[in-house]
Protein backbone atom coordinates (compact mmCIF):
# COMPACT_ATOMS: atom_id res chain seq x y z
CA UNK A 1 0.00 0.00 0.00
CA UNK A 2 1.02 3.25 -0.90
CA UNK A 3 1.43 6.62 1.35
CA UNK A 4 -1.56 8.71 0.52
CA UNK A 5 -2.87 12.67 1.66
CA UNK A 6 -6.33 12.54 3.30
CA UNK A 7 -8.53 15.28 5.47
CA UNK A 8 -9.98 13.98 8.05
CA UNK A 9 -12.00 15.41 11.25
CA UNK A 10 -10.41 13.68 14.16
CA UNK A 11 -13.70 12.88 16.05
CA UNK A 12 -11.99 10.27 18.81
CA UNK A 13 -9.20 10.57 21.10
CA UNK A 14 -8.65 7.30 22.93
CA UNK A 15 -6.67 7.51 26.34
CA UNK A 16 -2.89 7.39 25.57
CA UNK A 17 -0.93 4.13 25.85
CA UNK A 18 3.06 3.74 26.44
CA UNK A 19 4.32 1.19 23.05
CA UNK A 20 7.52 0.08 23.39
CA UNK A 21 7.97 0.88 19.61
CA UNK A 22 6.57 4.45 19.62
CA UNK A 23 6.57 5.64 23.05
CA UNK A 24 3.17 7.16 24.31
CA UNK A 25 0.68 7.79 21.65
CA UNK A 26 -2.60 7.75 20.78
CA UNK A 27 -4.84 6.10 18.59
CA UNK A 28 -7.66 8.47 16.85
CA UNK A 29 -10.66 8.23 14.32
CA UNK A 30 -12.73 10.16 12.37
CA UNK A 31 -14.14 10.99 9.40
CA UNK A 32 -12.63 11.98 6.00
CA UNK A 33 -13.61 14.64 3.42
CA UNK A 34 -15.01 12.13 1.50
CA UNK A 35 -17.24 10.89 4.19
CA UNK A 36 -15.78 7.59 5.31
CA UNK A 37 -14.76 6.56 9.23
CA UNK A 38 -10.50 6.19 9.39
CA UNK A 39 -8.48 5.11 12.48
CA UNK A 40 -5.25 6.88 12.64
CA UNK A 41 -2.44 5.35 14.70
CA UNK A 42 -0.37 5.76 16.24
CA UNK A 43 0.13 9.73 17.13
CA UNK A 44 2.39 10.90 19.55
CA UNK A 45 0.91 11.87 22.88
CA UNK A 46 3.03 14.77 22.65
CA UNK A 47 0.98 16.12 19.57
CA UNK A 48 -1.57 16.61 21.77
CA UNK A 49 0.09 18.67 24.42
CA UNK A 50 0.96 22.48 24.56
CA UNK A 51 0.88 25.53 22.21
CA UNK A 52 -0.93 24.05 18.99
CA UNK A 53 -1.73 21.11 20.12
CA UNK A 54 -4.40 18.44 18.36
CA UNK A 55 -7.82 19.05 19.65
CA UNK A 56 -10.65 16.72 19.35
CA UNK A 57 -12.51 18.01 15.96
CA UNK A 58 -9.96 19.54 14.43
CA UNK A 59 -9.45 19.37 10.60
CA UNK A 60 -6.44 17.72 9.99
CA UNK A 61 -4.14 16.91 6.54
CA UNK A 62 -1.57 13.78 7.01
CA UNK A 63 0.07 11.31 5.22
CA UNK A 64 -1.11 7.81 5.68
CA UNK A 65 -1.87 4.54 3.89
CA UNK A 66 -3.77 1.00 4.71
CA UNK A 67 -2.63 -0.61 8.21
CA UNK A 68 -1.29 -4.31 7.52
CA UNK A 69 -0.79 -6.84 10.07
CA UNK A 70 -3.87 -6.25 11.94
CA UNK A 71 -5.51 -9.52 13.75
CA UNK A 72 -9.34 -8.42 12.23
CA UNK A 73 -8.36 -6.49 9.59
CA UNK A 74 -10.04 -4.11 10.32
CA UNK A 75 -10.72 -1.64 6.96
CA UNK A 76 -10.63 1.65 8.25
CA UNK A 77 -7.17 1.18 9.99
CA UNK A 78 -4.38 3.85 8.50
CA UNK A 79 -0.63 3.98 9.77
CA UNK A 80 0.16 7.54 9.85
CA UNK A 81 3.14 9.71 9.56
CA UNK A 82 3.15 11.71 12.57
CA UNK A 83 5.42 14.53 11.09
CA UNK A 84 3.01 14.90 8.06
CA UNK A 85 0.06 15.82 10.53
CA UNK A 86 -1.29 19.66 9.42
CA UNK A 87 -4.02 21.26 11.41
CA UNK A 88 -5.99 22.76 8.63
CA UNK A 89 -9.08 24.09 10.79
CA UNK A 90 -9.54 24.31 14.08
CA UNK A 91 -13.56 25.99 14.10
CA UNK A 92 -15.31 22.66 14.64
CA UNK A 93 -12.82 22.42 18.07
CA UNK A 94 -15.12 25.08 19.59
CA UNK A 95 -17.33 23.89 22.31
CA UNK A 96 -20.29 25.54 20.62
CA UNK A 97 -20.46 24.22 17.22
CA UNK A 98 -22.10 21.20 17.77
CA UNK A 99 -24.00 21.42 14.57
CA UNK A 100 -20.87 21.76 12.28
CA UNK A 101 -19.57 18.33 13.87
CA UNK A 102 -22.92 16.88 13.01
CA UNK A 103 -22.92 17.59 9.68
CA UNK A 104 -19.50 15.63 9.35
CA UNK A 105 -20.16 12.52 11.25
CA UNK A 106 -24.68 12.10 11.29
CA UNK A 107 -24.64 10.91 7.53
CA UNK A 108 -22.70 7.62 9.24
CA UNK A 109 -25.05 7.50 12.19
CA UNK A 110 -26.33 3.74 12.06
CA UNK A 111 -29.56 2.71 13.57
CA UNK A 112 -28.25 -0.35 16.45
CA UNK A 113 -25.52 -2.23 17.25
CA UNK A 114 -27.08 -4.73 15.42
CA UNK A 115 -27.09 -2.78 11.90
CA UNK A 116 -23.22 -2.33 12.86
CA UNK A 117 -22.64 -6.38 13.39
CA UNK A 118 -24.05 -6.72 9.66
CA UNK A 119 -21.94 -4.38 8.31
CA UNK A 120 -18.94 -5.69 9.85
CA UNK A 121 -19.99 -9.08 8.45
CA UNK A 122 -20.69 -8.00 4.97
CA UNK A 123 -17.96 -5.82 4.45
CA UNK A 124 -15.52 -5.26 7.30
CA UNK A 125 -16.77 -2.05 8.88
CA UNK A 126 -15.33 -1.92 12.33
CA UNK A 127 -16.06 1.75 13.59
CA UNK A 128 -19.28 3.34 13.96
CA UNK A 129 -22.11 5.84 15.29
CA UNK A 130 -25.24 4.99 17.55
CA UNK A 131 -27.33 6.53 18.95
CA UNK A 132 -28.89 5.09 22.15
CA UNK A 133 -32.58 5.03 23.22
CA UNK A 134 -32.71 4.51 26.76
CA UNK A 135 -29.64 4.74 29.40
CA UNK A 136 -30.68 2.09 32.18
CA UNK A 137 -27.04 1.97 33.80
CA UNK A 138 -23.90 3.75 33.99
CA UNK A 139 -21.31 1.84 36.39
CA UNK A 140 -17.68 1.01 37.55
CA UNK A 141 -16.54 -2.74 37.30
CA UNK A 142 -13.62 -1.73 40.18
CA UNK A 143 -13.87 0.25 43.24
CA UNK A 144 -12.95 4.04 42.48
CA UNK A 145 -9.55 4.62 43.82
CA UNK A 146 -8.41 8.12 44.38
CA UNK A 147 -5.28 7.04 45.83
CA UNK A 148 -3.85 6.22 42.18
CA UNK A 149 -1.87 9.01 41.10
CA UNK A 150 -0.51 10.32 44.41
CA UNK A 151 3.09 9.88 43.36
CA UNK A 152 2.70 10.74 39.57
CA UNK A 153 6.00 10.95 37.65
CA UNK A 154 6.81 13.89 35.15
CA UNK A 155 8.45 14.39 32.47
CA UNK A 156 9.91 17.60 30.58
CA UNK A 157 8.54 17.95 26.58
CA UNK A 158 10.53 19.30 23.70
CA UNK A 159 9.10 22.76 24.86
CA UNK A 160 9.76 22.81 28.36
CA UNK A 161 6.68 21.79 30.17
CA UNK A 162 6.39 19.61 33.17
CA UNK A 163 3.52 16.68 31.94
CA UNK A 164 2.85 13.57 33.56
CA UNK A 165 3.93 10.34 32.26
CA UNK A 166 1.04 8.31 30.81
CA UNK A 167 -0.26 6.24 33.10
CA UNK A 168 -2.28 3.28 32.50
CA UNK A 169 -5.75 4.00 33.69
CA UNK A 170 -6.34 0.48 36.12
CA UNK A 171 -10.15 0.39 35.30
CA UNK A 172 -13.73 -0.35 33.36
CA UNK A 173 -16.54 1.60 33.28
CA UNK A 174 -19.59 0.56 31.50
CA UNK A 175 -23.19 1.57 29.78
CA UNK A 176 -26.11 -0.46 29.60
CA UNK A 177 -28.58 0.25 27.49
CA UNK A 178 -31.28 -0.28 24.67
CA UNK A 179 -31.08 1.13 20.92
CA UNK A 180 -33.61 1.07 18.44
CA UNK A 181 -33.75 -2.43 17.24
CA UNK A 182 -33.26 -3.87 21.14
CA UNK A 183 -36.63 -6.07 21.45
CA UNK A 184 -38.75 -5.64 24.80
CA UNK A 185 -35.83 -6.99 27.16
CA UNK A 186 -33.42 -6.78 25.56
CA UNK A 187 -30.00 -4.31 26.14
CA UNK A 188 -26.32 -3.99 25.37
CA UNK A 189 -23.67 -3.87 28.06
CA UNK A 190 -20.14 -2.47 26.73
CA UNK A 191 -17.58 -0.80 27.96
CA UNK A 192 -16.59 2.79 27.42
CA UNK A 193 -13.24 3.88 26.47
CA UNK A 194 -13.71 7.24 26.15
CA UNK A 195 -10.71 9.51 27.10
CA UNK A 196 -12.73 12.37 28.36
CA UNK A 197 -14.72 10.02 31.18
CA UNK A 198 -11.13 8.30 31.70
CA UNK A 199 -9.01 11.29 31.77
CA UNK A 200 -11.91 12.82 34.54
CA UNK A 201 -11.21 9.84 36.38
CA UNK A 202 -7.37 10.61 36.36
CA UNK A 203 -7.45 14.24 36.84
CA UNK A 204 -10.21 14.03 39.41
CA UNK A 205 -9.05 11.41 41.12
CA UNK A 206 -6.38 13.97 42.20
CA UNK A 207 -8.54 16.32 43.44
CA UNK A 208 -11.40 15.16 45.40
CA UNK A 209 -11.07 13.59 48.90
CA UNK A 210 -12.66 10.28 48.84
CA UNK A 211 -14.06 7.80 46.45
CA UNK A 212 -17.86 8.51 47.47
CA UNK A 213 -16.90 12.30 46.15
CA UNK A 214 -15.44 11.60 43.11
CA UNK A 215 -17.69 8.83 42.11
CA UNK A 216 -20.53 11.42 42.71
CA UNK A 217 -18.76 13.44 40.16
CA UNK A 218 -18.42 10.68 37.96
CA UNK A 219 -21.73 9.70 37.85
CA UNK A 220 -23.43 13.48 37.28
CA UNK A 221 -21.33 14.40 34.25
CA UNK A 222 -21.57 10.99 32.41
CA UNK A 223 -24.81 9.94 33.37
CA UNK A 224 -26.89 12.25 34.84
CA UNK A 225 -25.74 15.15 32.79
CA UNK A 226 -25.66 12.90 29.79
CA UNK A 227 -28.80 12.27 29.89
CA UNK A 228 -30.34 15.88 29.64
CA UNK A 229 -27.84 15.95 26.41
CA UNK A 230 -28.48 14.17 22.62
CA UNK A 231 -26.15 11.47 23.67
CA UNK A 232 -24.53 9.44 20.83
CA UNK A 233 -22.05 6.60 20.78
CA UNK A 234 -18.58 6.04 18.75
CA UNK A 235 -18.09 3.05 18.72
CA UNK A 236 -15.06 0.88 17.66
CA UNK A 237 -14.39 -2.66 17.51
CA UNK A 238 -11.35 -4.41 19.77
CA UNK A 239 -8.19 -5.12 18.19
CA UNK A 240 -7.70 -8.58 18.64
CA UNK A 241 -11.70 -9.69 18.92
CA UNK A 242 -14.97 -8.95 16.68
CA UNK A 243 -16.65 -7.20 20.17
CA UNK A 244 -17.66 -3.51 20.18
CA UNK A 245 -16.55 -0.88 22.50
CA UNK A 246 -17.69 2.69 23.56
CA UNK A 247 -14.74 4.43 21.92
CA UNK A 248 -16.25 8.55 22.42
CA UNK A 249 -19.33 10.33 23.50
CA UNK A 250 -20.83 13.21 21.03
CA UNK A 251 -23.39 14.94 23.11
CA UNK A 252 -24.59 17.95 21.65
CA UNK A 253 -27.61 19.93 23.43
CA UNK A 254 -31.00 18.48 22.09
CA UNK A 255 -32.06 20.11 19.20
CA UNK A 256 -35.65 22.16 19.97
CA UNK A 257 -38.96 19.46 19.61
CA UNK A 258 -36.63 16.13 19.66
CA UNK A 259 -38.23 13.80 22.38
CA UNK A 260 -35.62 13.21 24.90
CA UNK A 261 -33.61 10.16 26.17
CA UNK A 262 -35.51 8.31 28.68
CA UNK A 263 -33.32 7.34 31.64
CA UNK A 264 -34.21 4.49 33.74
CA UNK A 265 -31.34 3.43 36.38
CA UNK A 266 -31.82 -0.40 37.14
CA UNK A 267 -30.37 -2.47 39.65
Amino acid sequence: MSWETKRVLLAVKAYPERSKSHGDVACTAGVTSDGEWIRLYPIEFDKFRGFGKLKRYSIIECECKKASGEKLGRKESYRVRTDTIRIIDTGLAEHTNWEGRREWIHPLLANSIDELDEHYKTDGTSLGLIKPKELLRFFSTQDINTNLWKNHEYQMTMDGQRVPIVTRVPHQFKYIFTCNECPEGKNHEIQCEDWELLESYRSWGEKYRNAEELWMKLYEKFYTFMNGRDIHFFMGLHSQYPSWLIIGLFYPPPRPGTKQLTLKEIE
